[in-house]
C-alpha cells in the first residue's frame, strides 16, 4: 500500500514570512548557508507535521533561490556599467 502525502505550500500568512527570511538570506552570502542550517534545525524542532515542516523548508528555499537570482542579477548589472 502506497501512501503520499500532500504538500502545501504557501498556504498561511507565515509562508510569505518564510519566503521573505529565504530572499533575505541570500543577501547574507558567506553566512547564508548557516541561517539556513540553523532554519532547518528550527523547523525540525518545532512541533508540526512532517509535511509542514518539509514544505515551510521549502518555501525558505525558494525565497533562498529567489534572492540568489536576485543577487546575480544586480552583480551582472554593476559589470556591466560604461
Amino acid at each position: 500500500m502506497i501512501v503520499l502525502a500532500r504538500l502545501y505550500l504557501f498556504d498561511d500568512k507565515r509562508s510569505i514570512w518564510h519566503a521573505f527570511l529565504g530572499f533575505i538570506t541570500a543577501f547574507t552570502l558567506a553566512y547564508g548557508l548557516v541561517i539556513l542550517l540553523l532554519y532547518i534545525i528550527y523547523q525540525v524542532k518545532e512541533k508540526e507535521y512532517p509535511v509542514a515542516t518539509v514544505g515551510d523548508v521549502v518555501e525558505f528555499l525558494i525565497g533562498y533561490v529567489y534572492g540568489l537570482a536576485v543577487l546575480v542579477w544586480l552583480a551582472l548589472g554593476f559589470y556591466n556599467l560604461p
